[in-house]
């Protein structure tokens, strides 16, 4: 009821009882699972993964429905999700221990502080629901990973004015993540409403999702990793320019006839979400030799560097011609979850000011005019024949670093080169450069081709790129 006093005498009672039970500092993570568009989505199911892929987990469940349990069957053996949690994690039961029951919740609240003066759902109940839920966990032995599955929708008025409170409250201490289970729809291409719904109903109540888990459609047919990878690619990219926010977190489910398939599934994508990853080793997302070889010369003194070529993986990830920080990322990410290392994507744009900023973003493709089979020879010529003609040479590099880590943490480096194409040097053969363009750009302040370099002027040049580029691979690594 707006207008009314605050009594804080009950908010300090509350936030007391809370506080004897409440995490320290990096203890725990509570996880709260919620579902959209419906509520019967497999949240249940979802958590059963979750526990058994998870060491040192528990999970309690709340419904808002306005009934007791004195009979007991609402956590009668089996019941419902508690079932389902027990079928995929043998050994283990889970009961009125760890169920919170909408009528219970108001009868123990009322019968407690119902004599205070003008108790309100939010902030008083909500105070209490989150005393009950530090109390459960502390009997539960107080594990490191606490999922709780909150039945019904955010929307719905038993469940949003008590947990939409609560989960902000734990997001801006640093202990509360939000596990958004939605679903993908699919016709003759991604499409994202349902999501961008989802995503636009809990940003609304200031709730952040921290994984975003979509369910893929009967009909959408057997779809590779890879294609998986660009399902979830699309998504992040989507909700990036309607939302202004980059989540990577993204886990596309497929229908498993086997339900133990979803099992190993969530092990290999949800597990690297939750575990240490190696500090001393960087993934370097490129086939390209001579952008290795300048990696090794940036970054080699500090880790060990990895690539496609030495790990024998291949990802076949679309580009796009419109921004180098998608692609980039996609890159970063892709192998970032295939391999399990923080991974470092990389895409440079390249814009001759005579040429309306052509080639632009798609650099290798001269912005969708050349296949992406083009050989550097083939390039190198079609540069030739392009500049010809050109009375300005001033063009400039625009370089886009990712780092991600299998965490879904993120980070991103610019490097900008001001410069010129050397009219004398655009007319000789192609030199066998892994840049073609490395062999006819000069910087402004450096009179020398990136290809007649040495590896200690080319490390000066690039100083300041190199530590900015080391101080957010630290960043991601202590995340």
């Amino acid at each position: 009821m707006s207008g009314l006093y605050e009594n804080q005498k009950t908010i300090r009672q509350l936030k007391a009882a809370a506080d004897e039970n409440k995490p320290k500092d990096g203890e725990s993570i509570f996880y709260f699972v919620l579902g959209y568009p419906r509520s019967d989505i497999g949240k249940g199911t979802l958590v059963a993964q979750l526990l058994h892929v998870t060491e040192n987990s528990d999970a309690i469940k709340f419904d808002g429905l306005l009934n007791t349990n004195k009979s007991g069957r609402h956590t009668a053996s089996g019941h419902d999700d508690f079932g389902i949690y027990e079928s995929f994690n043998s050994g283990r039961s889970w009961g009125q221990e760890h169920y919170l029951l909408g009528g219970e919740l108001y009868k123990e609240f009322i019968e407690k502080y119902g004599e205070n003066e003008n108790l309100q759902i939010n902030p008083h109940l909500s105070f209490f629901v989150e005393s009950k839920l530090y109390k459960i966990w502390y009997n539960a032995g107080k594990p490191r990973h606490f999922f709780i599955e909150v039945g019904g929708l955010i929307t719905d008025p038993e469940v949003g004015p008590i947990f939409t409170p609560i989960i902000q409250r734990l997001q801006d201490n640093g202990i509360g993540r939000v596990i958004l289970l939605t679903e993908l729809q699919y016709g003759d291409y991604i499409k994202t409403k349902t999501i961008q719904d989802a995503y636009r109903t809990l940003l609304s109540r200031r709730i952040s999702p921290w994984l975003l888990v979509m369910r893929e459609p009967l009909d959408i047919g057997q779809v590779s990793e890879d294609e998986r990878l660009e399902f979830e690619r699309v998504v992040s990219t989507k909700l990036s320019t309607v939302f202004n926010r980059r989540l990577l977190r993204i886990i596309s489910v497929p229908h498993f006839q086997n339900i133990c398939d979803y099992t190993d599934y969530m092990k290999r994508r949800f597990s690297p979400l939750v575990s240490n990853v190696a500090s001393s080793e960087i993934f370097v997302a490129s086939n390209n030799v001579s952008k290795l070889d300048d990696y090794r010369i940036y970054l080699g003194d500090d880790y060990h560097l990895l690539s496609p070529k030495t790990e024998h993986i291949k990802i076949d990830i679309l580009e796009g011609i419109d921004s180098i920080e998608d692609n980039a990322i996609a890159k970063a990410r892709a192998y970032a979850i295939k391999t399990g290392k923080v991974s470092i994507g990389d895409d440079t744009g390249f814009f001759i000011k005579d040429l309306n900023g052509e080639p632009g973003v798609a650099l290798r493709r001269w912005g969708g005019e050349l296949p992406e089979s083009t050989s550097n020879e083939a390039f190198w010529k079609f540069l030739q024949e392009k500049t010809k003609d050109l009375k300005n040479y001033d063009c400039y590099f625009k370089q886009c670093v990712a780092i991600v880590s299998p965490k879904g943490d993120s980070e991103i480096v610019y490097n900008i080169n001001n410069g010129f194409l050397n009219k004398e040097k655009l007319q000789r053969p192609y030199n066998n450069s892994g840049y073609p363009i490395g062999a006819a750009f000069e910087s402004y302040n450096r009179n020398k081709t990136w290809d007649e370099m040495t590896d200690s002027e080319k490390k000066e040049f690039d100083k300041q790129f190199i530590g900015e580029l080391k101080t957010k691979i630290k960043r991601v690594l202590s995340q």
